[in-house]
């Protein structure tokens, strides 16, 4: 696969053309040159860090078939590009297809180990590609078992079956080959903290807000952070017409308006019959893919732009729903760190001013649990594929939850306001 690409194939659906992975050597060297400055500007990122024990952990699996499945609060993907460069490798990474809907995006992507895959939809070319990349084995493969960023970095969302799923099939097919060499699955937590004058920071943050917002500034950061926090809630729901039954009740408040948002988008789609207690993750997951999907309806060029604009729109109101509408209520009075607090803030300053925020300076820490060789429970999957599916997927989230909060403990900010 590095050396021919396949041509792109329709899959998963009509409009949906897979795009292969392969490695164009110019373009990871160009990557590999452009990844520090890319997260030193764009997300603030002036420092990837590994500890020498977690690094050569890694280097010994170097030759290996390995999974690699890091969270993914935000841009971990050149984070990991960085760690590929430490170990003098390359990796491949299955993304959404929504990647590689930007021509420049597809161009770059494509040429670095990147391939897609059709959320919400049976992808069998996708689903091929994964089985056979881990049976050549060639290089390491890195899926995001989050599936989704939601820019709250000292969390971790559920994680979908994908990566278990992928690896046990994979070892499958290796043993049908008459082969024993193993699969190893790598739990990899990702976690930022910050370096230089924080309180500086957030109180910058906080004036910017606050100026736009008509608010006064006065009182504690924590003070300041509720006020900024009641008034957004108040703007919108105003604008979605929402009861507030108890005012003091801000995640009941934040609950109701997101129920609101979903509930509208799901209405102009046509979506009936909603299963109001399913997860909010594969609710926005159905709903984003069925946001993609709507061009494909489309029986002219002039109707394919219409439904485009439209598409647009809703995929904005989702996309509010992850960064700002289902932000915990609690999140900095659980833990009111400098870290917390501007992930906050970052998610504030996005909905009021329409562009992504991050502060810095600060330093991506990469922590490795210990690798997970599948061999060990592949009878146990053998005698219950789905079964055994969940359980590896709940034993990676619970090693990258236990490994983040061991990690915010240990690299925390304090405020001094």
């Amino acid at each position: 696969m590095d050396q021919h690409q396949a041509a792109p194939q329709e899959s998963g659906g009509s409009g949906y053309k897979f795009i292969p992975p392969r490695h164009d050597p110019l373009m990871m060297g160009i990557a590999r040159l452009i990844t520090p400055l890319y997260l030193r500007i764009v997300t603030q990122v002036d420092r990837v860090e590994i500890s020498a024990e977690h690094r050569k952990l890694l280097e010994g699996l170097l030759g290996q078939r390995v999974i690699l499945t890091p969270n993914h609060p935000s841009y971990e993907p050149p984070v990991v590009m960085q760690l590929a460069g430490m170990l003098h490798t390359g990796f491949y990474f299955l993304a959404a297809r929504e990647i590689f809907e930007d021509p420049l995006q597809n161009f770059v992507c494509s040429r670095i180990g990147a391939y897609s895959i059709n959320r919400g939809a049976k992808d069998g070319d996708s689903q091929h590609a994964t089985r056979q990349l881990l049976r050549m084995g060639k290089r390491w493969l890195v899926i995001f078992p989050e599936g989704q960023e939601y820019y709250l970095h000292d969390i971790v969302l559920p994680f979908l079956p994908g990566a278990a799923r992928f690896g046990y099939g994979a070892l499958d097919d290796i043993r049908r080959q008459g082969n024993s060499e193993p699969v190893w699955i790598v739990p990899v937590t990702i976690r930022y903290h910050y370096r230089g004058n924080v309180d500086k920071l957030i109180r910058a943050s906080l004036a910017r807000l606050e100026k736009e917002l008509a608010l006064e500034g006065r009182g504690s950061i924590f003070e300041r952070v509720q006020r900024v926090t009641f008034c957004l809630l108040e703007v919108n729901e105003r604008l979605y017409d929402v009861e507030v039954r108890d005012p003091a009740d801000v995640d009941m408040r934040i609950s109701r308006l997101r129920e609101r948002v979903l509930m509208d988008v799901e209405h102009k789609l046509g979506m009936h019959n909603v299963d109001l207690e399913s997860p909010l993750r594969n609710r926005l997951r159905k709903l984003f893919v069925a946001v993609s999907r709507m061009r494909r309806s489309a029986e002219s060029s002039y109707e394919r732009k219409l439904l485009d604009r439209r598409s647009k729109v809703m995929k904005a109101e989702l996309q509010r729903v992850l960064e700002f509408v289902a932000m915990p209520g609690k999140y900095v009075q659980e833990d009111s760190s400098a870290e917390r607090y501007l992930d906050l803030l970052g998610r504030f300053e996005t909905e009021v001013f329409g562009k992504l925020k991050f502060f810095g300076p600060r330093t991506a820490r990469v922590s490795i649990s210990d690798p997970i060789n599948l061999s060990d429970t592949y009878e146990a999957w053998q005698a219950d594929n789905e079964g055994q599916v969940e359980a590896m997927t709940e034993r990676l989230e619970d090693c990258v939850r236990q490994r983040l909060d061991e990690l915010c403990e240990q690299y925390r900010t304090e405020v001094q306001g």
